[in-house]
């Protein structure tokens, strides 16, 4: 392992786009938590600033997949990919896509999970297809024969206690120096025990003097088994989970694809499947955005509605709101944008900015109808005297944005689409406060202008 790490380190040390390395060898370590596994092993590379590279992060990794197969690396596993921002977790899973399998039986739920790889291995945009269960662990079982030890004098209490001694050891006494305490442990030479038949040949000792000693092999078989390296539990039942990275394309895309990929997939009786990763995080986060969108737009109304004493002009100024998440639809199709939850968050914004301008237009048209002046009257100076107003509110608004839209600097990309929804739809919204709000205004106090009795 320590060979391999070595030229997979070398590799990327040799790239002029990385700035360090470090790996782990024998295992890794995830927050607090350390684990071991003489199988596994982990390199963080960092690279230097996107200022001083021609290339994203993305195609850099797809650059380095393609050399490390060059390697030719046999019985090795080399998965890349990018590990996001420290400290926001974006979903429950380990990764972008995240399918748990829920069950009672370990062996049946690592099938399934060999299956489901099978299934999503060529997905288009997916990489890194893995399972939980592959990680294997060896553990060293013994298993005692109860009516044979019993007869020798033995129980199973006696013998973990020997074997226990004979591989980790017992502290016996303790020795001070120098205001320093050591512990003393005994245990059997680790050149002693280095297979299963070695620890057959550990002596157990009756309780009564009488009975001789016997090795353990004449009362238990000790072999070494597979286990997995690591049992995990959601909604307190035992699971697995079916992780990848999304190399290409968008989260929503892939997940659809990986899907309808396991549409006809049949699971055994008890078992469940569902999503746990990212895909699972977007719809949760989309209803959610619903919803406030909705509250936002309804605490908008009531606002406006105990202002005027009116719901007539509350109404006139939000039917603009609905017209302005035709900017943001633009947006989404020319940039070739993803539904994302910022882009939710700059809608949530767009709704309490965009009815700004229209406030500020209708309340001027009541301001002049209370001078006296015609309802068409009223509105085309209201539209005169407030364009010049709404422009520079709107134009400072965007430019202001602009930079983060325009994606400067690193890490730009995480509220990108927050300022692309407010520059798009607050300029779209412009255009249908100008044109739309006043026509609608009209129309809508002409009809009370008929009702009023003369």
């Amino acid at each position: 392992m320590d060979g391999t790490v070595a030229k997979i380190k070398a590799l990327m040390l040799a790239q002029p786009d990385v700035e360090s390395a470090f790996s782990q060898i024998g295992g890794y370590v995830f927050g607090r938590s350390e684990y071991q596994r003489s199988n596994r092993s982990r390199v963080a590379i960092q690279l230097v600033p996107l200022a001083d590279r021609q290339i994203s992060n993305t195609d850099w990794i797809k650059r380095i997949n393609k050399e490390v197969d060059e390697l030719q690396l046999a019985g090795v596993r080399v998965r890349l990919r990018n590990p996001g921002i420290r400290g926001i977790r974006m979903s429950g899973g380990d990764d972008d896509i995240s399918i748990r399998i829920q069950g009672p039986n370990l062996e049946v739920l690592a099938g399934i999970g060999d299956e489901i790889v099978r299934r999503l291995e060529d997905v288009p945009g997916l990489k890194n297809v893995r399972h939980s269960s592959e990680d294997i662990a060896q553990e060293l079982s013994v298993i005692v024969d109860r009516e044979r030890a019993s007869s020798l004098g033995l129980n199973v209490e006696v013998v973990g206690r020997a074997v226990r001694v004979a591989l980790q050891g017992i502290v016996v006494t303790d020795y001070i120096e120098d205001d320093r305490q050591f512990n003393v442990r005994v245990r059997r030479p680790p050149s002693e025990m280095t297979s299963p038949r070695d620890v057959e040949s550990v002596l157990l000792f009756a309780r009564t003097a009488d009975r001789p000693a016997v090795y353990l092999g004449d009362v238990a078989r000790v072999d070494l088994v597979n286990s997995p390296a690591s049992i995990r539990r959601d909604r307190q039942q035992r699971i697995i989970e079916v992780s990848g990275t999304v190399a290409s394309g968008t989260l929503g895309e892939v997940s659809t694809t990986a899907t309808a990929r396991l549409a006809d997939f049949t699971l055994p009786a008890g078992y469940t499947l569902y999503d746990g990763g990212a895909g699972e995080t977007l719809r949760e986060g989309e209803r959610i955005a619903h919803i406030l969108l909705g509250i936002a737009i309804f605490l908008v109304l009531v606002v406006m509605a105990v202002q005027y004493e009116s719901l007539r002009n509350p109404i006139v100024i939000l039917l603009g709101v609905p017209f302005a998440a035709i900017g943001v639809a633009l947006a989404v199709n020319v940039l070739d944008m993803p539904i994302s939850m910022p882009l939710w968050l700059g809608m949530i914004m767009l709704a309490g900015i965009v009815v700004n301008n229209a406030i500020v237009l209708v309340e001027y048209i009541e301001i002049e109808r209370e001078r006296g002046a015609a309802l068409e009257a009223a509105i085309v100076e209201a539209s005169r005297l407030r364009l010049r107003p709404i422009l520079m509110t709107t134009l400072t608004t965007v430019v202001g944005m602009t930079p983060l839209a325009v994606g400067f600097g690193e890490g730009a990309e995480l509220l990108q689409p927050l300022a692309i929804t407010i520059v798009w739809g607050l300029a779209f919204s412009t255009i249908v406060t100008l044109v739309l709000v006043p026509s609608i205004y009209r129309i809508f106090a002409a009809r009370s202008e008929k009702l009023v009795p003369a």
